[in-house]
């Protein structure tokens, strides 16, 4: 978990030596189309997204959210694949590449360690002052690109729901307009064959036909 001074940002790297993967935990605050992200401070280093290094044996996403769980005590559900962060950790010139998760909590509560002495819910602006590092505030473009995409989509579903829920009730009224008029014309056929039986006298048998559309 051991984060040492970066010497600059770059968007990809050749070789990574060190791997490690992180959350940009969220919550929707109503109202508002772009949600609080979780910040965590280190005691004397700097506020920044939680993560760590990569354990040997995990798969990034386990690294993830339990770098997570280590440096906030909450328990979150991993969603998409946010993006990669690479930098260069200046004393060693080790390349370093943090993989991030969009993440909401399931369960869980801080309490202060000797890692992380300090959690704050902030907006994506105040997020810009309060992160020490560039790179951090740059990575929150990416963040707040995700939560367009996810918002697009979501309205994209609930218009191709609202359609769908349309369709159904047309088809609904057309089933029952096409059983109105068989029974408009199977009545009619009735009054046709009374008026035939009267025609010819009948009168017992027309008035049984004229009792039928009475049932």
């Amino acid at each position: 978990m051991e984060e040492l001074t970066q010497e600059h940002n770059s968007s990809s790297t050749s070789t990574v030596d060190v791997h490690a993967a992180g959350g940009l935990v969220y919550r929707d605050t109503s109202g508002k189309k772009i949600p609080e992200i979780l910040l965590i401070h280190r005691p004397n280093r700097d506020w920044s997204f939680p993560k760590g290094k990569q354990d040997s044996g995990e798969t990034l996403l386990q690294t993830a959210v339990r770098e997570v769980k280590e440096e906030t005590g909450l328990t979150c559900l991993a969603q998409d694949l946010i993006g990669r962060v690479n930098y260069v950790v200046s004393e060693k010139k080790l390349k370093k590449e943090v993989t991030y998760w969009a993440m909401t909590v399931e369960s869980g509560e801080f309490k202060p360690n000797s890692e992380v002495d300090e959690i704050q819910w902030v907006t994506v602006e105040e997020a810009k002052e309060l992160l020490t590092w560039e790179r951090d505030q740059e990575f929150l473009k990416t963040f707040t690109d995700w939560c367009d995409k996810k918002s697009e989509k979501s309205v994209s579903e609930n218009e191709t729901s609202s359609t769908a829920v349309d369709a159904d009730s047309v088809v609904q009224e057309t089933v029952e307009l096409d059983s109105d008029l068989e029974k408009i014309e199977s009545n009619l056929a009735i009054i046709e064959s009374a008026m035939n039986r009267v025609a010819d006298g009948d009168l017992d048998a027309a008035e049984a036909l004229i009792s039928e559309l009475t049932n």
